[in-house]
């Protein structure tokens, strides 16, 4: 099973709502959705991001609404990652870039928490390595790794700067900015990686 969640601004590029199971809009990324010719199964949100004739068109255009209490524990993007928590993948428009840095962090936090979770803008992609089943993706120029764990042990092939049985700390930066050249392979012999992905400048 296969989830997208939408936020606002996300990126859609060659987004196609049968590729997905299910199509979830967050707050003002159900309205972006829906201007972008999507239909979302599920808009979730306090909605205090629309006003009243965006929120109508939300309400037309959605399968079902589930309007939340403005005050609240948890984020709209996270309480729409725990409708799907359980699907197989679960991928997030949007939620990189913007003026609420704090908002990327929580993002990045529920990534790390949730091993079936991706997200993604126009230049950039985020996700974890769990296991050694990972296939990189070649659509992007320089890649960034960084431990999950106290120490994760890696080596990389196929990159600009190359590493065999690397003891990579959850500190250590060494693995910034490495570039993609020719078949390249992550072998995580222990531990857990966030990766992110750049198409650079």
């Amino acid at each position: 099973m296969k989830a997208a969640i939408i936020l606002k601004n996300g990126y859609l590029k060659n987004f196609n709502k049968n590729d997905y199971d299910i199509v979830i809009g967050a707050d003002r990324g159900a309205y972006f959705a829906i201007s972008n010719n999507i239909k979302p199964d599920i808009s979730i949100g306090d909605f205090d991001s629309v006003n009243e004739e965006e929120f109508e068109l939300i309400k037309n255009n959605s399968k079902k609404i589930i309007k939340l209490n403005p005050i609240k524990d948890e984020s709209d993007t996270h309480e729409a990652i725990n409708l799907v928590k359980d699907y197989e993948k679960i991928i997030i428009f949007g939620g990189i870039k913007g003026k609420r840095i704090e908002h990327l962090f929580a993002n990045i936090i529920d990534l790390i928490n949730y091993k079936n979770l991706s997200m993604i803008d126009c230049d950039s992609l985020i996700e974890t390595i769990n296991d050694n089943n990972y296939v990189i993706n070649r659509d992007y120029k320089f890649i960034s790794l960084y431990s999950l764990e106290n120490e994760s042990i890696i080596s990389l092939d196929g990159f600009k700067y190359n590493l065999s049985n690397y003891h990579l700390k959850y500190n250590d930066p060494l693995c910034l900015s490495n570039e993609i050249i020719n078949n390249p392979k992550i072998n995580l012999i222990k531990g857990r990686l966030l990766i992110i992905y750049s198409h650079g400048d």
